[in-house]
């Protein structure tokens, strides 16, 4: 995704962190004339170009075109040798169209003592018609990654307001910085008192169980060495990385697992966070071993919870050999690899990475796994099932793919988001893929091979170093999508810079014309990520990463009603974690090494 550039210093880090900042004070608002409303904050930055001129590796970054081998794109069931991985050569794919069954995971309602537990603790509880205590278990609150928190009934778009939105807490200075989504478990025991725990891995290898009504540590996993970067890429994180990709609760049995920087599985106890025996399961293959590869992406139970899915990319300089894959492992004591699969084979072309922030997608049933991939080194560069929207079996083999665009030397054609699954109530099955070309595909996700994507929107301008690698959410409530846009969409002109909702129509396409956009955040296509908003009961939340602020806007008509500078950043990277909203609370985490909770 990146070439070496050796421009790696903490030095730099700092200044592109200080310009971003300039550029983020004083900045007029922006206003918008696309239809229908289009909202402004004030106060922020419209333009990032300050912190654009001052190059850092960075994840999804820039690289050289056209090198490495000659390889054809690939297609499932088309004889290639990459095909065959895993018995690919083999399958029926009109076993896994997945086009029925349920459209979202059921989410969890806690037991009433747990409710009543959390109740007693949350701020504007009692005001709501209805409270029902819940988990945030996995990235995007489900493997779907649709965003969207369907228990929610305190925070609202009548209860939220700059006046009523308070800060509740904020956690002591963690050992790192803050890339992963907060998770949520409710009513778990500690010491035999029902508490609900938000829990954050950092850069330091470290995860944090803090109470959620306290931000107190309830507990932290013992320390494990960071994976270090070579020398020509020290520049991210200050050359130590450790954990990057999103946990998963696995609340039934009172555990959550983590991939360390190293690329070990570890399984730590919910109300101990004891290393779990059985596990420190290295999930890098010898030939692809840390630092060169590494996991982003959120680690993704099955729906029996009985394995998981791990993905995994390249440094951020994508320094080579590495070969990115999806990793799938048993989630029983002794852990074990199940299946690899490799984008581009396991001895073909370097690349390929899953870089996704919400690594893999799954849908309630469990029949297929979808993932988006990286290029290739490799002529062209969406060789193999590099670039891809892949479908593939529960044991890793391709049953659809598809690249919906040519590469070519001045686009960047890469996926380095996650796929968002979603359907509207009587349409087909759909997804939504992000992709740095500043493209949004939607895909029919019975037809994904044969039709290729059924609309493209082109969201933001092109970026070839990071800036389009978020994911939409989906409210099933309101039937719209929210994405972000860190630049708008140039000559286009219809997309403006920032957050909008998109309609799902009852023909089932996305009308192209937003219900609402609202200015927000940075106005820039260059190092300045779309972090995935998220949504519950009428309100979507957005935290900009390098302007460092969080909002609350109205779902119907994207009027915002609340908004905080959050956050001086610590390492110089930005604020790059998805926010999380459960229980009443709003939590936010980031740079600066803190979680921070909000509430009424």
């Amino acid at each position: 995704m990146t070439n070496a550039r050796n421009s790696n210093s903490a030095a730099r880090l700092i200044v592109a962190s200080v310009l971003a900042g300039i550029a983020g004070s004083g900045a007029q608002a922006q206003s918008s004339n696309a239809a229908p409303a289009a909202a402004s904050a004030p106060g922020l930055a419209i333009a990032g170009q300050a912190s654009a001129n001052v190059p850092f590796p960075f994840p999804h970054g820039a690289h050289p075109f056209g090198v490495g081998p000659k390889l054809p794109p690939a297609s499932a069931l088309d004889g290639s040798d990459v095909d065959k991985q895993n018995g690919g050569d083999k399958i029926d794919p009109n076993r896994f169209r997945d086009d029925s069954g349920p459209s979202v995971d059921t989410p969890y309602h806690a037991p009433d003592p747990v409710t009543a537990a959390t109740a007693a603790q949350t701020p504007g509880a009692a005001a709501a018609s209805t409270f029902t205590s819940t988990d945030w278990p996995t990235f995007g609150m489900n493997r779907q990654r649709t965003g969207y928190n369907p228990v929610e009934t305190v925070l609202s778009p009548t209860s939220v307001s700059q006046t009523t939105m308070k800060v509740h807490w904020t956690s002591p200075v963690l050992d790192g910085a803050i890339l992963t989504q907060p998770v949520l478990a409710t009513g778990v025991s500690i010491n035999g008192v029902l508490t609900d725990l938000v829990i954050v891995a950092t850069e330091g290898n470290t995860t944090w169980a803090l109470n959620a009504n306290t931000g107190a540590v309830v507990w932290k996993s013992a320390p494990i060495p960071q994976a270090v970067l070579s020398s020509t890429c020290s520049g991210l994180f200050q050359g130590k990385i450790g954990v990057q990709g999103t946990p998963v609760i696995d609340h039934p049995n009172n555990r959550i697992f983590v991939a360390s920087g190293k690329g070990y599985l570890h399984a730590y106890d919910l109300s101990t966070g004891a290393d779990l025996p059985g596990f420190n399961l290295p999930l890098l293959d010898a030939a692809n071993a840390s630092p060169r590869t590494m996991v982003y992406g959120a680690l993704t139970l099955s729906p029996d919870s009985s394995s998981i899915y791990v993905a995994t990319a390249g440094d951020p300089c994508d320094t080579q050999p590495y070969h990115g894959q999806v990793v799938h492992a048993t989630t029983s004591n002794p852990a074990s690899i199940l299946q690899r699969w490799y984008p581009d084979g396991a001895s073909g072309p370097n690349g390929g990475g899953v870089w996704g922030a919400g690594g893999v997608s799954i849908p309630p049933d469990g029949t297929v796994v979808y993932a988006l991939t990286g290029n290739a080194f490799a002529t062209p560069e969406n060789a193999g099932f590099a670039e891809h929207v892949v479908k593939l079996t529960p044991t890793l083999a391709v049953a659809a793919a598809n690249s919906p665009l040519t590469p070519t030397p001045n686009e960047d054609a890469d996926f380095g988001a996650t796929a968002l699954l979603f359907q509207r109530p009587n349409c087909p099955t759909m997804l939504a893929a992000y992709n740095k070309s500043g493209n949004l595909y939607i895909y029919n996700r019975a037809t994904i091979q044969q039709q290729g994507p059924i609309q493209t929107l082109t969201i933001a301008l092109p970026s070839s170093d990071g800036s389009n690698i978020g994911l939409p959410a989906f409210d099933p409530v309101l039937n719209q999508l929210y994405v972000v846009s860190p630049s708008g969409s140039g000559s286009n002109n219809l997309y403006k810079h920032g957050l909008m909702a998109l309609s799902i129509t009852s023909s089932c396409k996305v009308n192209p014309t937003p219900v609402w956009q609202t200015l927000v955040g940075v106005n820039s296509p260059t190092f300045n990520p779309a972090i995935p908003p998220v949504a519950a009961n009428g309100v979507v939340y957005y935290a900009d990463g390098m302007g460092n602020d969080v909002f609350a806007v109205d779902a119907t008509n994207g009027a915002i009603l609340f908004q905080d500078h959050y956050t001086p950043v610590q390492s110089g990277e930005g604020n790059f974690a998805s926010p999380m909203v459960v229980n009443g609370q709003l939590f936010v985490a980031g740079s600066d090494h803190v979680v921070h909770a909000y509430g009424l």
